[in-house]
């Protein structure tokens, strides 16, 4: 069996419970499920309105993707997402509780990996380029606008991809890109279809990174597209 995920989740207030005195105890109700709806937590945690515009909780959950709501039912705020959880990770989310009405839920995909901590000393980020302007070992254009965020813990990185509903399936290309002690950029090509049409739940996508495959980067050429063979996908 795969060891449970730890999480330390930040709560952020919304404005409803932040205009509450100091000392106000609040009902948190934190509900996950999997992709078949079976409920992996449906807990209320109760916290005091301190001094801070959050609260901490923290619980254990499953290996994969669910989905996520946090609500405070006496202020009528929430917050939703989709989550993936590695197994035997501890894992760091913040998720801002919003004032009525809820915004709906954004479709992402999802793209996370285990990576060693001198990872995060390349600051790691995704651009995407138009396909159709991109080759391997080739300069590569002006990146994309884009909607992905990044989080980076300790021992892994976890991402969200937001589509621009405008753009033809597979008509971009996703990289990760990696600064150099020297200030440039290396652009590795994540061999990935995007974007894919939502489906009702999210693409996960796994890549791992090991210090090899950071290292391998240092004598490659920077602003080039680079694509590696080690640096493998898994879908989920």
């Amino acid at each position: 069996m795969l060891s449970p995920a730890h999480v330390i989740l930040h709560i952020g207030f919304c404005n409803a419970i932040a205009r509450a005195a100091p000392g106000t105890r609040i009902a948190l109700r934190i509900h996950a499920a999997d992709r078949i709806g079976r409920t992996e937590i449906d807990r209320v945690y109760r916290v005091e309105r301190g001094d801070e515009d959050e609260a901490v909780v923290e619980f254990d959950t499953t290996f994969g993707i669910h989905s996520f709501a946090v609500e405070a039912p006496k202020y009528r705020c929430a917050a939703s997402d989709y989550l993936f959880f590695i197994a035997g990770n501890d894992r760091s989310i913040t998720e801002r509780l919003s004032d009525p009405p809820a915004p709906a839920p954004r479709k992402p995909m999802l793209l996370s990996g285990t990576a060693p901590q001198s990872f995060l000393y390349l600051q790691p980020t995704f651009v995407l380029f138009d396909k159709s302007q991109v080759a391997c070992n080739k300069p590569v254009p002006a990146a994309l606008p884009e909607q992905i965020t990044v989080e980076n813990d300790q021992d892994a990185y976890y991402t969200w991809l937001y589509p621009d509903a405008s753009a033809a399936p597979g008509s971009q290309q996703l990289a990760l890109r990696l600064r150099t002690p020297t200030h440039q950029y290396h652009y590795v090509r994540i061999p990935i279809t995007f974007p894919v049409a939502w489906t009702g739940w999210p693409v996960s996508v796994t890549l791992n990174v090991t210090e090899d495959m950071a290292d391998g980067l240092a004598t490659e050429p920077t602003d080039t597209l680079l694509c590696p063979k080690m640096w493998r996908t898994s879908a989920g």
